[in-house]
C-alpha cells in the first residue's frame, strides 16, 4: 500500500507583538493535519541559521504582520528570505494584528505581502482554507460565463495602441498607453486628468514605469531612441539604438533594458556612459527583468536569458509572442493561444492554458495573469481560484494589457488596434473591508441545512417522547461555525420552542453552574410575558421560593417562641412576673420575628445574585434539591418547550465544564412537560479531556479498550452528537471570494449539469436514491444541490426507509436498546454531514463507520487522524498508540473492519465516512 503523503510544513513569521496571535494559529495548523515551523523549536545556537533552515524546508508560510514586526530587522530577514519563495506552489497567508492596516503594510518595505492573501488575525479559520485551496492538486481553470469585471472607462486615443503601462498621475494612479502616432496618453483611473505627450518620432512601439518613480516613463518607438519622461516634464532620449526600438523594461533601482531590430539587448542605468550589450541572432521584440541578474527577452522565435556570463535558449511548447514577470514567477504568451507561468529560478511550469488565438500580450501580478489574443479579447485568469475571465469589446487585436490595483481592488487595462484603451474592474469600494470573527448571518458553508435538520430532531422528539429531553452536542475545533449554526439553530427554533442563549465562558466564574442556568432560563421565560405578565411571575416565583425555603424556617422560630414562654410560666411567679414576662415575651417575639424574617429574606435574596447563590449552596443541606425543584416550577410556566444553547464551553476549565454539565444532568431528570432540550456547542476533545482530568483516580478502573473514559462521559450525557460539515474545493473558493469582496461566477456547463442533478434528485425516494444520484454528479455540483440532497433525506418515506435498511445491521450492535439509539441517531447526523459536504458514501460504507465510531470511539479517532492505520487492524501493531493496541486484535472489530458481506472498511472509505476524502 502507498505511503501516506507527509504533512505540509508551514513556517510561521512572527515578532514578539504577534504572540498572542502565535497560539491559537499554531494550534489550528496542528489540527487542519500541517507541520508548525516556528522559532519556539529552534535549538540552542545560531538562531538565525535555524530559522534559514526551517524556511528552506517549509511549504509554505502564515506571517503575522504588527507593528513591531514591521520595524524588526530579524523579522524583515525573514521576509526577504520569504519573499523570494512566494510563488503559486509555495503559498503565504499574511494575518494583520488589531493594530495595523493593510495601508500600513503597503506603505513599508514589505509591500509584496498585499499581493498574497491578507486576512485579519482573527480569520485563522480562512487562513487554514486559503492554504487548503494552495495546496489542493492543479486542474483544469474554468472559464466563467459571466464574469464580475466589467468595462468601467473607455479612452478613445485615435491611434492603433501598442502598449500599455500603469503609473500616476500628479499622485494618483494612472493608465499609460503609447500608439502609432508616436504619442503616450496617460489618463487617472479616478480622476480627470488627461496628459499627453510625445514619445518617439513615428510609432511607440512600447512603454515602461519604474516601479521606484510610477511618474517615470520609459518609451522606445520607431526612430530607434529609448526616451525618459518625468512628468510632467518633456520626454528626453537616453539611448539610440541602430534600429527600431521594440521593446522597454525597467526594474526597481532605475536599470533598464531595451531591444530592437538592431538584434541588440542593451542594459543600462540613466547616466551610464557604457551600456552593457548582448547580441542576439535576430530582432528582439519582447523584454522582461527576471531576478537580480537575469534578462529574459524574445528574439528569432525563441525565448532567452541573458545572465552575467552567457545567453540561454529556454524551452516553450510553442513560438512564444509575449513576455511578463511578477516576483518569481513568469507568464510566457504563445503563438497557438497557451499562456504558461513558470518559476523563474527553475523554469518548472506551474500553470497551462490555451487560449482560443494567438496571444499578443501577458501581464502579471500576484496570482493574477492577464492575456490580451489576436482576435480582440481579454482574458483574466485568476490562478489561486483558477477562474478565467473573459472580456469582451475591443475589436481589434489587444497588443498591450496591465494589472494595476485601486483601494487594493484589482483592474485590467487593455489597449487594442482599434485606437481604444479600456479599464476592466469590479465594482469599487473606498475601502479594504475587516472581515469580523463574530457568527456569520450569512450561510457561506452549509450550516442552515444542518441546523434545519437538528431542529426537526427535537420537533420529532417533541411529538413522539412528551415530557422528555433530548442533549445534542455540536462537535467542531474552534474556529469551524459552532457559533454560527447555533445562530441559524435559534432561528429556526424560535418559531415552537423558548430558546435559551448561554455563554458558558462568560458565566464561567461569575457564580454556581445551576445560578447561571436557572437565572437564563428566568430571563427567557419572562421575554414570554408582558409587562403585567413579568410582575405577576415574579411576585409568584417570590412566594413559591419563600414557601419552599422560608416556611420551615417560620416553623422553627414559633416552636422556639412556644417554648421560651413555657419555660417562663413554670418557673416564674404568674401574678408577681405578670410585666415581666410581657417585657420578655414582647421582647422575644420581636427578635424572633426579626431573626426569622432576615433569615427568610436572606436565604429567599441569596438567589438572586452569584454570592448569594455560593452562600444557599453552603447553607443548605441538600441545595440542589430545592434548585431542581424551582427549576421544574419555572419550566412550568414556560409557554412552549425549551432549549438551552449552550456555546464556548471549550474555552472553560475543566472544573467549570464538569460542573456545568453535571448541573444540566440533575435539573432535567425531574422537568418536563413541557421538553427541556440542551444542544452544547464545544470541542468534543474539550469536554472529554475535562472529565478525565476529574475522574482521574477512576480511569484506569471504568474506562474500556477502545472507550477511554472521556468518551464514557459524553455517551452517558448525550444522545446525539453532530460534526460540522468540512468546506470542499468549490465552498472554500467561495468563501474566500465573499471574504475578500469578489464576486462569483459559475460555468454554463456546470449550470447545465445542476439542473439535470436537481431533476434526479426530484424522483428519489429512499437514501439509496439519493446517494446514486448524488455519485453521477460532479464534486462543485454536489455542493451546489446538497441542500436539496439532505431535503429528500429528511422527508419521513426516505426517514422510515432508512431506519428500516439500519434494521439489518443489528448483529453488529450490543444488545441494548441504547447503544441501537445511538447508531442510528449518529448515523442520521453523519449522513446529513456528509451530504452537506458533497459526498456520496454508500450505504453500508457509512454504517460500518458509524458501528465502529459508536462502539469504539477511541479507536475511531486515532482512524480520523490516521486512516491507512485501518490496514493494521489484526496485525498486533507495536506503532499505535499503547492503549489501542489490544482494540487492534478485538475479533468485533477485525470482523468489521473486514466484513464480506457489507465490503471492507479501508483507508479510501475512511475518508469519506469522515470528510476527509
Amino acid at each position: 500500500m502507498a505511503a501516506a503523503e507527509p504533512p505540509k510544513r508551514i513556517y510561521i513569521s512572527h515578532g514578539l507583538s504577534g504572540a498572542g496571535v502565535l497560539a491559537p494559529l499554531r494550534s489550528a495548523l496542528l489540527g487542519a493535519g500541517y507541520e508548525v515551523l516556528e522559532d519556539s523549536a529552534t535549538p540552542s545556537g545560531n538562531l538565525e541559521a535555524a530559522l534559514r533552515a526551517m524556511m528552506a524546508n517549509a511549504d509554505g508560510a502564515v506571517v503575522i504582520v504588527t507593528p513591531g514586526s514591521l520595524r524588526s530587522l530579524a523579522t524583515a530577514r525573514e521576509l526577504s528570505e520569504l519573499r523570494g519563495r512566494a510563488l503559486p506552489g509555495f503559498p503565504v497567508v499574511a494575518l494583520l494584528g488589531e493594530d495595523i492596516e493593510l495601508a500600513d503594510v503597503r506603505s513599508a518595505s514589505h509591500s509584496w505581502l498585499t499581493q498574497v492573501v491578507v486576512l485579519p488575525a482573527n480569520e485563522v479559520g480562512a487562513a487554514i482554507a486559503a492554504l487548503d485551496v494552495a495546496f489542493e492538486p492543479a486542474k483544469a481553470p474554468r472559464v466563467l460565463a459571466e464574469s464580475s469585471y466589467s468595462a468601467t472607462r473607455a479612452h478613445l486615443v485615435g491611434a492603433p495602441v501598442t502598449s500599455v503601462a500603469i503609473g500616476a498621475l500628479e499622485g494618483q494612479v494612472a493608465v499609460f498607453a503609447g500608439a502609432e502616432d508616436g504619442e503616450i496618453h496617460g489618463w487617472q483611473v479616478e480622476g480627470p486628468l488627461h496628459h499627453r505627450t510625445t514619445g518617439s518620432v513615428g510609432a511607440v512601439w512600447s512603454i515602461a514605469v519604474d516601479p521606484d518613480r510610477p511618474e517615470v516613463l520609459y518609451s522606445g518607438g520607431q526612430d530607434g531612441s529609448v526616451r525618459q519622461c518625468v512628468l510632467p516634464d518633456a520626454p528626453k532620449a537616453l539611448y539610440q539604438h541602430d534600429g527600431i526600438v521594440n521593446a522597454v523594461a525597467v526594474k526597481s533601482g532605475g536599470q533598464v533594458a531595451s531591444g530592437g531590430d538592431d538584434n541588440q539587448v542593451v542594459l543600462w542605468s540613466p547616466g551610464d556612459s557604457k551600456p552593457v550589450r548582448a547580441l542576439s541572432d535576430d530582432f528582439v521584440t519582447a523584454i522582461a527583468f527576471a531576478g537580480k541578474h537575469d534578462v529574459l527577452f524574445l528574439s528569432d522565435r525563441t525565448l532567452r536569458a541573458w545572465r552575467p556570463n552567457e545567453v540561454l535558449a529556454l524551452a516553450t511548447p510553442a513560438t512564444p509572442t509575449a513576455i511578463a514577470r511578477s516576483g518569481t514567477t513568469v507568464v510566457v504568451g504563445h503563438d497557438d493561444g497557451t499562456v504558461e507561468t513558470r518559476d523563474q529560478r527553475t523554469w518548472h511550469a506551474l500553470t497551462s492554458w490555451r487560449f482560443e488565438a494567438p496571444v499578443e500580450s501577458v501581464a502579471i501580478a500576484g496570482r493574477s495573469v492577464a492575456v490580451g489574443d489576436e482576435r480582440g479579447t481579454v482574458w483574466l485568469w485568476e490562478t489561486d481560484t483558477n477562474h478565467i475571465h473573459r472580456l469582451t469589446g475591443h475589436t481589434g487585436a489587444v497588443r498591450g494589457v496591465a494589472l494595476g490595483e485601486l483601494y487594493g481592488d484589482l483592474f485590467v487595462a487593455s489597449g487594442s488596434e482599434d485606437g481604444e484603451v479600456r479599464i476592466w474592474s469590479r465594482p469599487q469600494t473606498d475601502h479594504v473591508e475587516w472581515v469580523g470573527d463574530a457568527p456569520a448571518d450569512e450561510d457561506w458553508l452549509q450550516r442552515k441545512p444542518l441546523a434545519r435538520v437538528v431542529a426537526q430532531r427535537l420537533r420529532r422528539v417533541d411529538e413522539r417522547e412528551p415530557g422528555s429531553s433530548f442533549l445534542v452536542h455540536i462537535d467542531a475545533p474552534w474556529g469551524a461555525g459552532k457559533s454560527t449554526l447555533l445562530g441559524f439553530l435559534r432561528k429556526d427554533l424560535d418559531q415552537d420552542f423558548t430558546t435559551v442563549p448561554f455563554d458558558a465562558w462568560r458565566e464561567a466564574g461569575v457564580g454556581p453552574a445551576w445560578w447561571a442556568l436557572l437565572t437564563s432560563l428566568r430571563t427567557a421565560v419572562r421575554k414570554q410575558r408582558k409587562w403585567p405578565g413579568r410582575v405577576w411571575l415574579r411576585i409568584t416565583e417570590s412566594l413559591a421560593r419563600l414557601r419552599r425555603v422560608g416556611a420551615p424556617v417560620v416553623l422553627a422560630f414559633t416552636v422556639l417562641l412556644a417554648v421560651a414562654g413555657g419555660v417562663l410560666w413554670w418557673f416564674t411567679d404568674f401574678k408577681g412576673a405578670t410585666e415581666i414576662v410581657k417585657t420578655i415575651t414582647g421582647g422575644l417575639v420581636g427578635l424572633s420575628t426579626l431573626w426569622a424574617g432576615a433569615l427568610v429574606a436572606s436565604r429567599f435574596l441569596l438567589w438572586d445574585s452569584a454570592r448569594g447563590a455560593r452562600l444557599f449552596e453552603q447553607s443548605n443541606t441538600n441545595p440542589m434539591l430545592e434548585v431542581d425543584r424551582h427549576f421544574g416550577w419555572l419550566m412550568a410556566r414556560s409557554k412552549r418547550p425549551v432549549v438551552f444553547l449552550i456555546d464556548d464551553l471549550d474555552r472553560c476549565k475543566e472544573n467549570y465544564v464538569v460542573e456545568l454539565l453535571d448541573s444540566v444532568q440533575t435539573l432535567i431528570r425531574d422537568t418536563g412537560p413541557p421538553n427541556i432540550h440542551f444542544i452544547v456547542s464545544a470541542d468534543g476533545a474539550w469536554l472529554r479531556v475535562a472529565y478525565e482530568q476529574a475522574y482521574e483516580r477512576f480511569s484506569t478502573q471504568v474506562a474500556e479498550p477502545g472507550r477511554p473514559l472521556g468518551y464514557l462521559f459524553l455517551d452517558k450525557f448525550f444522545q446525539l452528537r453532530v460534526p460540522l460539515p468540512a468546506a470542499d474545493r468549490p465552498q472554500r473558493e467561495g468563501f474566500l471570494r465573499r471574504l475578500l469582496r469578489g464576486a462569483s461566477g459559475v460555468d454554463a456547463a456546470v449550470r447545465a449539469e445542476e439542473q439535470r442533478v436537481r431533476a434526479s434528485l426530484n424522483q428519489t425516494v429512499t437514501e439509496d436514491d439519493v446517494v446514486s444520484a448524488l455519485s453521477s454528479a460532479s464534486p462543485e455540483v454536489r455542493g451546489l444541490v446538497a441542500e436539496d440532497a439532505l431535503r429528500r433525506l429528511s422527508s419521513p418515506e426516505a426517514v422510515a426507509a432508512t431506519e428500516h435498511s439500519l434494521q439489518r445491521f443489528a448483529g453488529l450492535l450490543p444488545a441494548n436498546p441504547r447503544a441501537m439509539k445511538r447508531f442510528v441517531n449518529t448515523y442520521s447526523a453523519l449522513r446529513a454531514v456528509r451530504t452537506l459536504e458533497g459526498s456520496a458514501v454508500p450505504v453500508e460504507t457509512l454504517a460500518l463507520w458509524t458501528i465502529l465510531e459508536t462502539r469504539w470511539p477511541g479507536l475511531a479517532e486515532h482512524l480520523r487522524r490516521c486512516p491507512d492505520a485501518v490496514e493494521k487492524v489484526g496485525a498486533n501493531p507495536e506503532d499505535v498508540p499503547e492503549e489501542l493496541r489490544a482494540v487492534f486484535s478485538e475479533p468485533g472489530v477485525v470482523a468489521l473492519v473486514g466484513s464480506q458481506r457489507w465490503g471492507a472498511l479501508g483507508a479510501a472509505e475512511i475518508r469519506a465516512c469522515v470528510g476527509n476524502p
